[in-house]
């Protein structure tokens, strides 16, 4: 009952914080650590049940996904169901030095594509995926809860 009512008083100070610090007005809170964090804890627990089975075709569904913190960074443990019937479980660590790499890349070159910021960086096509989807939605281009 405990972790109930931590989740929700998370989810509480991320939505009061959003509403504070975005207000009316479209900021572009990408390069605020706190901003990114607090977006990408929002993502994990909203949107990325949803992105993971469209940016991986291997993948039926996701079964479950938990957020856990690592050295302060937001990991997801996600239970997915592949094609082949078999359930895995992933491990996705969100650190805003990857996700700053990525929006660097993507502030440098418009049109990149996710498959030249997974190159650039050394990181899988379906981490630049999940990445690039916290930086749109930093930046305001993606509505954040959507």
């Amino acid at each position: 009952m405990g972790q109930i009512y931590v989740k929700l008083w998370r989810v509480f100070l991320v939505t009061v914080f959003l509403f504070v610090t975005v207000g009316c007005a479209v900021k572009d809170l990408s390069h605020n650590p706190e901003a990114v964090d607090s977006i990408t804890t929002q993502y994990i627990y909203t949107e990325l049940s949803a992105d993971y089975p469209r940016f991986d075709t291997t993948v039926v569904c996701v079964d479950r996904v938990k957020m856990t913190r690592q050295d302060n960074i937001p990991v997801a443990l996600v239970d997915i169901i592949r094609t082949d019937s078999t359930t895995v479980r992933e491990f996705i660590h969100f650190d805003y030095e990857t996700i700053s790499r990525v929006r660097d890349v993507m502030e440098s070159e418009e049109s990149v594509s996710t498959a030249q910021i997974a190159n650039s960086l050394s990181i899988s096509e379906l981490n630049a995926q999940l990445y690039r989807q916290i930086v749109l939605r930093a930046k305001g281009r993606i509505a954040v809860g959507h």
